[in-house]
């Protein structure tokens, strides 16, 4: 993100020369650690969490009860964020393909975008080969960057903000409670209606499909209503809205989507959860991946909750609910559940106290277990709501 890339600067100036050492250190090591000539990904990326520590600033103090931000951290040698930059800048590529990517919109000619009213059809075959599909069960340890959440699951922090105050953040109530009899209290809805999922679970995928589609029954559409059917079974007032808010432009798709959920927000008060239901897209040299993991015998593509920080001055109210869902999640579905991912991003989560992003497997997942994982986030969800009602 363009507003970022001042920042970022700056970040690399300041740890510059010990962060470059740390780097040069890492990539010495390659040949004795990992038994090639080359680091493996997902191992530099635990050593570099690990080598961290040396540059990570004090523990802060404990929290007035009274609500604060947090205090702008103080300069560190090495930060997670400019750990992962150096391993991003340097080539090793890849290794960031797990974190969703961020989903910014440049400005593109009116002339390229879709002609309205053509719509995006599902193809009745896609048939060729174009690439592989591998199915992997993503699993991840607690470290400096992957923090272990109070109550069970994980939290990555992207961000310079101090991991002790996140997951202090994690550990304190909601600020809200909910009355099941007031309305409405779960808004779902889609920035990019169109994100679809394979046909079927297979090994390979056609590229010629673009993985989007406006038949809301192939798309994110039908894994929301599978997230609101469950709400409604357990007696929770929930709205699932399906505007396609990417099609036919894609450009402009979260300003759309703020109004919409400002409208809902606006008739119906009583509104405490919103969330946005995507899909990822995990791809790197020619291979896509599906997160999915076995649960109750049967494929389930895993879920990740994405929380933002970027002009979002109270993100700790959303993190807190968030928290709360990934770690009933991981209490009732070992293994469903990517970590949060903390970053700086926004995705209009400043609306409400309660809003959330959350991607639901990825493009080379079938819909079946999509819709599946739907099921289970909304069973899961039920019950963290019922834990926040009036007493």
């Amino acid at each position: 993100m363009l507003k970022n890339s001042g920042r970022r600067a700056a970040d690399l100036a300041a740890g510059g020369a010990a962060a470059l050492a740390f780097f040069a250190a890492l990539t010495l090591m390659g040949n004795f650690v990992f038994g090639s000539g080359t680091i493996g990904c997902k191992g530099l990326a635990v050593m570099s969490a690990k080598l961290n520590t040396l540059g990570m600033p004090a523990k802060s103090a404990e929290e007035p009860a009274s609500e604060q931000e947090p205090k702008e951290p103080e300069p560190v040698a090495v930060s997670p964020k400019l750990a992962g930059e150096l391993i991003r800048l340097s080539g090793f590529g890849g290794c960031d393909i797990e974190a969703a990517p961020q989903e910014t919109e440049e400005p593109e000619p009116e002339e390229t975008e879709e002609a309205q009213g053509e719509g995006l059809p599902y193809p009745e075959k896609q048939d060729n080969r174009s690439g592989e599909i591998v199915r992997r069960a993503y699993s991840y340890r607690p470290s400096t960057t992957y923090l272990e959440l109070p109550e069970g699951g994980l939290l990555r922090n992207c961000t310079d903000i101090d991991p002790e105050y996140l997951l202090e953040q994690c550990s304190r109530e909601p600020d809200f409670e909910v009355d099941i009899d007031a309305g409405p209290l779960v808004l779902i809805m889609h920035t990019h209606t169109t994100e679809s999922y394979e046909p079927y679970e297979r090994d390979f995928y056609d590229d010629s499909f673009s993985s989007r589609t406006t038949e809301l029954d192939k798309s994110v559409a039908a894994v929301g209503e599978a997230i609101a059917s469950e709400l409604e079974k357990a007696g929770i007032g929930v709205i699932h809205d399906e505007t396609v808010h990417d099609y036919p432009h894609y450009t402009g798709a979260y300003d759309r989507s703020a109004k919409t959920v400002e409208e809902y927000l606006k008739e119906y008060p009583s509104i405490k959860i919103v969330i946005d239901v995507h899909r990822d897209a995990i791809e790197e040299d020619s291979v896509r991946y599906a997160p999915a993991v076995e649960i109750n015998g049967r494929s389930a593509a895993q879920v990740m909750i994405i929380c933002g920080c970027t002009n979002v001055p109270q993100y700790r109210y959303n993190l807190r609910v968030a928290s709360r869902l990934q770690s009933r999640m991981e209490s009732d579905w070992p293994g469903l559940t990517r970590p949060i991912l903390f970053d700086e991003r926004n995705y209009n989560q400043e609306l409400t106290h309660g809003s959330f992003l959350i991607e639901m497997g990825s493009n080379a997942n079938s819909l079946d277990e999509a819709v599946y994982s739907g099921s289970l986030v909304g069973q899961s969800l039920a019950e963290v709501i019922k834990g926040l009602e009036l007493r």
